[in-house]
């Protein structure tokens, strides 16, 4: 599903208006009607409830007196109250409160205190309190007025529904102003917008509805849209084909490389991903210092082999790095590694040698950002960092990385040719030709120490299958997402392990193959 910024979806709105020929009112009237449509689902009906919308100056503005129009001629109880008087608004909302005026719905114009105290009493009275008041039109802070108006409208007690994007929410970027409506749903209008998605945008947009208005294709295809949302049906194309025909050397070859005296259970969490991801071999490498003192038993299925040690953890020269490299599949690298000397020789040897595909995470990328070891790469990278770890990885400080997950992972992507894995509560996969995918499903159940190598096992299997690495990547996020979220909905948030939520990686794939198994009680 394509996201837009502010910008593209303005410029597909003028081309349906200014080379199609769709006139703003027609475009207007649809997003009122689709908007009161979506309202009845998200409500189980309209009847029987009172609505109080808030419209302001611009078409946002238009959108919520056609819907207060179509609710006062299906007599529905409705007050409208105005940011700005006619006058000072957009051609087509003005038209719109026009309208309203002459069929005896009269707006109430908000310009005092006195006033925004009749809003407070109309949405006590009201089930439903829907925001038009600035749609993607805000820039910076909401002040003055309008600001308390938005403060009245998050005091309420009844539904809160943005349309479009709330009142404060930047539809590009996801920062909120101070301050900002706190929407229950969020009706966005045309195409859904990247904002509503990344946080803390998310948060603010509550449930995100999108309401076709009727946009033309060729309207929608007029900007170069570079952003997308990954959904089951975009994951269920590219899940790799399976053919019962097949033996083991079909499935591909994982080599995992992980492990330490400190994080013995790194490697073999990664391996519970790996296996999962329907890989035919899976190897694990590790440490030969854990021969005999590994925490926990590692899976039958997987072949374990052990390599020199020093100081509790590999110790890889040129000599052993080739004589790896003469593996086939994808080479997993970096969980439960550590950051010593030793360790970055090692994985300076394994990159120069290794041509393959290579899946770079944890203690790995940080012994690249420690001694610049990117430039050593033979072969094409998927790298996996948390936002500590991309921080590093770029000299930015966290907070400019949580403030600018897309655009920082697209940067680096572009630069180093490489997809780019950034994981957060939302995920955003970059890769080289800049376009950017984004995991919206946060879960609090996923915090927890391993999440991260099981992650990267699941795509090191997924790219081994041989579907392209960006398909592994976004399929490997998307799936641990919806395991995720399966073992949520069984266990709870509070006590699911990372070890459950490799066991309901099988029900996932299921899902997104369309095989559920069907309940007939």
């Amino acid at each position: 599903m394509r996201l837009f910024t502010t910008e593209e979806m303005r410029a597909a709105d003028r081309h349906a208006i200014e080379e199609v020929g769709i006139p703003g009112l027609v475009l207007m009237e649809n997003a009122g009607i689709k908007s009161l449509i979506t309202l009845e689902k998200i409500l189980g009906g309209l009847k029987g409830k009172r609505f109080t919308i808030v419209c302001g100056k611009g078409n946002n503005g238009g959108d919520g007196l056609v819907i207060a129009r179509h609710l006062f001629n299906n007599n529905v109880p409705v007050q409208v109250f105005i940011v700005a008087p006619p006058a000072e608004m957009s051609e087509e909302a003005r038209h719109n409160c026009e309208i309203l005026e002459k069929i005896g719905l009269e707006p109430v114009l908000l310009k005092s205190r006195r006033d925004i105290d009749r809003l407070r009493i109309a949405m006590e009275f009201s089930e439903c309190v829907i925001d038009c008041v600035f749609g993607i039109g805000v820039k910076g802070d909401i002040t003055g007025v309008a600001a308390e108006i938005v403060r009245a409208m998050n005091d309420t007690r009844a539904c809160r529904v943005a349309i479009d994007v709330p009142s404060g929410l930047c539809a590009t970027t996801g920062s909120l102003s101070d301050p900002c409506f706190n929407a229950q749903y969020t009706i966005t209008m045309g195409a859904p917008k990247i904002g509503l998605f990344v946080f803390p945008g998310k948060r603010a947009a509550g449930e995100v509805w999108v309401a076709d208005i009727s946009l033309p294709e060729v309207s929608a295809n007029s900007s170069d849209c570079q952003h997308f949302l990954l959904t089951a049906e975009m994951i269920s194309s590219i899940l790799p084909l399976r053919d019962d025909a097949m033996h083991k050397g079909n499935g591909g070859k994982v080599v995992l490389m992980a492990g330490s005296n400190e994080y013995p259970g790194a490697g073999i969490i990664a391996s519970y991903g790996a296996l999962r991801s329907g890989a035919g071999l899976v190897q694990l490498l590790l440490p030969d210092c854990l021969r005999g003192n590994l925490s926990c038993q590692v899976l039958p299925e997987v072949i374990v082999n052990y390599l020199p040690s020093h100081d509790g953890g590999f110790a890889i020269d040129a000599g052993q790095a080739s004589e790896i490299a003469g593996h086939t599949g994808c080479l997993l690298v970096g969980p439960g590694w550590g950051r010593s000397n030793t360790r970055a020789e090692s994985l300076k040897q394994l990159l120069k040698h290794w041509k393959n595909l290579a899946v770079v995470d944890a203690d790995a990328l940080n012994l690249i950002s420690d001694h610049k070891l990117l430039k050593n790469a033979a072969g094409p990278l998927i790298i996996t960092p948390h936002i500590g770890e991309m921080a590093r990885l770029t000299g930015k400080a966290v907070d400019e990385i949580k403030d600018d997950q897309i655009g920082i992972a697209r940067d680096f992507a572009t630069k180093h040719k490489l997809t780019v894995v950034l994981k957060s509560a939302v995920t955003v996969i970059a890769e080289p030709g800049g376009k950017v995918y984004i995991c919206s499903r946060p879960n609090s159940g996923m915090a927890r120490g391993g999440s991260g190598d099981l992650l990267a096992g699941l795509i090191c299997g997924l790219a081994a299958s041989g579907i392209p690495s960006l398909h592994a990547a976004l399929a490997g996020v998307f799936l641990f997402a919806e395991a995720g979220e399966i073992a949520r909905n069984e266990l709870g948030a509070d006590a699911m392990t990372v070890s459950e939520t490799a066991s309901y990686l099988p029900a996932a794939f299921k899902k997104l193959r369309g095989n559920e198994p069907v309940n007939n009680s």
